[in-house]
């Protein structure tokens, strides 16, 4: 598989028009506006990137638009996010999920997505084609108002799943040899929000700030981990 970045960089001669989406400032209504999306062949460069800062309101949401080169097996996920919200016992609050909870169904599962929990831990995972979770969980809560950044991996070679918070690994698990995420589904990825809508309606929805988003086709090592916290982590955030 190419290696692919999507980024809201415009005007560069070297990109290719691949999708088209938007964010507005306040995403009323759930509305997607003015940003374009681009792609461009890059080894080892991510598949989903946004680097501008995003707030959610506990209603509001934004969606990636489904293509085939979101649909993955192996993944490195990464997400800086800022919040105090108390979320609802027996429910999740996305960060970001492709394929949601909610089924069990081929096509309909869970293809990779991190959460906060309702004690407010962060949790990521997976789930496979027949439904089975593939879940990992974070000993501390984070919506304490500082600004933590959280990478989820799956390597689907050494069947491993792995949680990091702030650079540093905070859950692992070992997954069956031939366990494969569900990545048929045509949800989009989203951000704020469970994209597999039941009966229309949206739940999952998660208040507060996420920036720096990033999503690529295969798993980081510990070492890339490291480096990424070190180099984002002297970005100024407001």
């Amino acid at each position: 598989m190419n290696r692919r970045i999507i980024s809201s960089i415009i005007g560069s001669s070297f990109v290719i028009l691949l999708l088209y989406f938007g964010l507005t400032e306040n995403y009323k209504n759930s509305m997607l506006n003015n940003m374009d999306i681009f792609a461009q062949e890059e080894n080892k460069s991510p598949v989903v990137k946004n680097s501008k800062m995003l707030e959610f309101s506990g209603v509001n949401y934004a969606d990636v638009v489904n293509s085939d080169e979101i649909h993955l097996n192996g993944f490195t996920v990464s997400v800086w996010f800022n919040t105090t919200m108390n979320v609802t016992s027996g429910n999740n609050a996305f960060l970001l999920n492709k394929g949601g909870f909610g089924s069990d169904r081929a096509g309909f599962n869970l293809n990779y997505g991190i959460w906060l929990n309702n004690r407010e831990q962060v949790g990521g995972g997976f789930e496979t084609a027949g439904g089975d979770d593939n879940y990992i969980t974070s000993q501390a809560p984070y919506a304490d108002g500082v600004w933590h950044n959280t990478i989820l991996t799956f390597d689907e070679k050494l069947h491993l799943l792995k949680l990091y918070i702030d650079g540093v690994e905070a859950a692992t698990n070992s997954t069956n040899t031939g366990i494969t995420p569900d990545n048929t589904g045509k949800q989009p990825v989203r951000l704020g929000a469970n994209s597999l809508e039941e009966k229309g309606k949206i739940n999952g929805n998660y208040t507060g700030q996420l920036d720096d988003i990033q999503v690529w086709n295969y798993a980081f090592t510990k070492d890339q981990v490291a480096d990424l916290f070190a180099k984002e982590s002297k970005l100024a955030r407001q």
